[in-house]
């Protein structure tokens, strides 16, 4: 792997990394939003914030990637994203 490829790579996981990093912000945003708004935090209200941010994620834009970097960089944080909200909410139902 040469230094270009090395250096596109960590582009593309620091990309990733702040993605995720503001969907959960975004997440839990939402998520003290609803509860202080009265509305029960059952698993139908977590799967909906969880849903509603992941649509966020998708909708949101880059610059400074080729097309295919950035469709990669997207496909990689939302699948990433998808697993650690679901872990987190599974965490959060345990006793």
């Amino acid at each position: 792997m040469d230094d270009k490829q090395i250096l596109q790579n960590a582009n593309r996981s620091a990309a990733q990394a702040g993605m995720i990093a503001l969907a959960f912000q975004d997440f839990a945003a939402k998520l003290i939003k609803h509860v202080r708004s009265g509305h029960p935090l059952d698993d139908a209200s977590l799967a909906t914030l969880r849903d509603n941010c992941i649509r966020d994620l998708k909708n949101s834009t880059m610059i400074g990637m080729s097309f295919e970097e950035e469709a990669e960089t997207f496909r990689q944080a939302i699948e990433n994203a998808e697993k650690l909200f679901d872990g987190a909410i599974a965490r959060g139902r345990q006793p």
